[in-house]
């Protein structure tokens, strides 16, 4: 089960995505080089929620989703074939500056943005250059494509929906992130819910007795 749980850490690693909920309500699939050990994920936003579905490939573990609610600053993890629940921990609902990344002001300009978060995370020492390429078009949409350089000439490409405003495919050496089939459109309420029946589930004590 702990291992099941410690699964959602490369979800965490993309929350950012959940701030793209901000501008409108749509739904996506996911593709990332790093769901090798993961089925399909998709990805549902909101107004100032969104779910993140993740397929586990093991039988015993089932699919789950994570919440993030972030106007209410919390966020909780359902594991559906068990019917259980699970409140994040505190260091998961935390919004570290890198989620400010994925949703920009403008599309055009995304440059000075991305500048002052690497600025404000402490990690401009990094900071080589970006560039705008140009307009470009991902699964049908409509996106500018920009270059990021490290000081050490490592290479990364980013896309954002001109109309979302949002990354929706990154690529560089560690791997590729990709939002396809985007469906834009209200969202039922009941996907950022905790489904009645179900048990809240006490990781502090699971902890304990994993140890």
């Amino acid at each position: 089960m702990l291992r099941h749980i410690t699964g959602f850490c490369w979800v965490i690693a993309f929350l950012g995505m959940a701030q793209v909920a901000l501008t409108q309500d749509f739904s996506a699939d996911v593709v990332s080089s790093k769901q090798a050990n993961s089925g399909p994920a998709k990805l549902y936003c909101t107004k100032d929620k969104a779910r993140w579905e993740l397929g586990e490939k093991n039988p015993g573990a089932g699919p789950s989703a994570l919440v993030v609610d972030e106007a209410a600053g919390k966020s909780f993890v359902l594991l559906e074939q068990k019917h259980m629940y699970m409140d994040s921990l505190p260091w998961m609902t935390k919004t570290p500056v890198i989620t400010q990344f994925w949703h920009v002001s403008d599309v055009n300009d995304a440059c000075p943005q991305w500048k002052k978060i690497a600025e404000q995370a402490k990690s401009d020492q990094n900071w080589g250059s970006c560039t705008k390429v140009g307009s470009d078009t991902v699964n049908g949409r409509s996106t500018v494509k920009y270059e990021g350089v490290s000081k050490q000439g490592d290479k990364s490409y980013y896309w954002l929906d001109a109309k979302l405003k949002c990354v929706i495919k990154a690529e560089n050496a560690s791997g590729t992130f990709e939002l396809r089939n985007i469906q834009e459109g209200a969202q039922p309420g009941s996907l950022f819910e905790v489904p009645a029946g179900y048990t809240k589930m006490d990781f502090g004590g699971m902890m304990k007795r994993s140890q």
